[in-house]
């Protein structure tokens, strides 16, 4: 089994990531219907951080306390809740909660996951297992980030309804998943404390912010952008914003992954801003196909080179704290994810979404001249 315990714990991290968004093509719907504005629906969406927050401040060494095997089987559990409450009542409101699970299932599996395939890889006498488990776990996730929301999007499309099929499906998959995760490896703990704070590597701040910028883009992206399709009359497709974020970072990876990870990082911080300056220009002219290619240039950044190239660093640098250190370097991507998102929000609904977009274009476009010189200097 220990063979298979590889593609049992990607499949466990795609669950995970795919509950996260599934439900996010209708997003928007769900909040015009309670009247929400911009920055409501930020709050909204980043309200999983409540669940987030804890698991990655306080419990980034949880599972070399008490196994990686429990921990990951206890996020996909919380990620089958997420999806169940919002299969069984589509509204913002239960949405809060199903974002709550989802935080806490993130939080939990990200560090652990990977920390348990690099253990894994390991006993099996694999080449670079640090590396190769940030391949897969980057690759997983990739997927299942965007796989839910493709998925729900094309079938609201083909026919609207508040609980589109991916719901139930999800459910049975993470079923299945859930079966396959009891035959997993319960490899020996290392011990330590179960609190225990993230862990960041000395010099991996511009890694650590890096992601927080690209995720922070992705965030806004999710968050602000369909209040501008829904102006034209594309809401419907706001969900292949989204899609092209993961797919494009996910199709890049393989091409990427001979690539010195400190260049990635950098590539990932000149991407960043082109790529959200192509949506400000799509939404400034209310053209479809500018923002969606815009938004896979975004992708290659944020899901591309910025987080296959970080996650390597990070995982090579944080040595026997390596979930810790993973842990915070997803702790940094979402907080940027959650919290710009909602300040853009407000101020999209005080001083429009253009200008407001244009205003964290330039924030952007600072931090990366400041940081992607440091990359390269740096003792990573």
């Amino acid at each position: 089994m220990k063979k298979n315990a590889k593609y049992i714990i990607a499949y466990a991290l795609l669950l995970v990531t795919l509950a996260v968004n599934v439900s996010m093509p209708l997003f928007r719907v769900y909040a015009q219907n309670e009247g929400l504005n911009n920055g409501q629906t930020a709050l909204v969406l980043a309200s999983y951080i409540v669940g987030m927050l804890p698991c990655y401040i306080f419990l980034g060494g949880i599972s070399d306390r008490i196994g990686r095997k429990k921990i990951m089987l206890l996020s996909v559990l919380f990620s089958l809740a997420s999806t169940t409450v919002i299969t069984f009542h589509p509204a913002v409101y239960t949405l809060i909660i199903a974002r709550f699970c989802q935080g806490i299932a993130l939080g939990l599996s990200m560090g652990t996951g990977t920390a348990y395939l690099t253990e894994i890889l390991t006993l099996n006498q694999e080449e670079h297992p640090a590396t190769q488990a940030a391949n897969i776990a980057s690759f997983s996730t990739a997927i299942g980030f965007s796989g839910g929301a493709l998925t729900t999007t094309l079938l609201i499309i083909h026919e609207f309804t508040l609980v589109p099929l991916s719901y139930p499906v999800l459910i049975g998959l993470t079923i299945i998943g859930v079966l396959l995760m009891l035959f997993l490896p319960d490899l020996p703990p290392q011990g330590g404390k179960v609190m225990r704070l993230p862990y960041f590597p000395e010099n991996a701040l511009p890694v650590n912010i890096g992601i927080g910028v690209c995720w922070a883009v992705t965030g806004i992206v999710i968050a602000i952008i369909p209040g501008q399709l829904a102006l034209i009359g594309l809401t419907t497709y706001a969900g292949f914003c989204l899609v092209l974020i993961n797919w494009t970072g996910a199709f890049l990876q393989p091409f990427i992954r001979n690539f010195n990870p400190k260049k990635a990082v950098q590539i990932g911080y000149l991407l960043i801003p082109l790529g959200f300056g192509l949506v400000i220009l799509g939404c400034y002219l209310s053209v479809l196909l500018i923002i969606l290619i815009g938004a896979s240039i975004i992708g290659m950044a944020a899901y591309g080179f910025s987080y296959l190239g970080g996650l390597a660093i990070i995982a090579n640098i944080g040595g026997e704290q390596r979930a810790r250190a993973v842990s915070g370097f997803m702790f940094v991507g979402y907080i940027g994810f959650g919290i710009p998102a909602i300040f853009l929000g407000y101020l999209s609904d005080a001083l429009g979404i253009v200008r407001a977009l244009v205003i964290f274009e330039v924030i952007i476009i600072l931090i990366g001249l400041y940081f992607v010189r440091k990359v390269k200097y740096n003792q990573l």
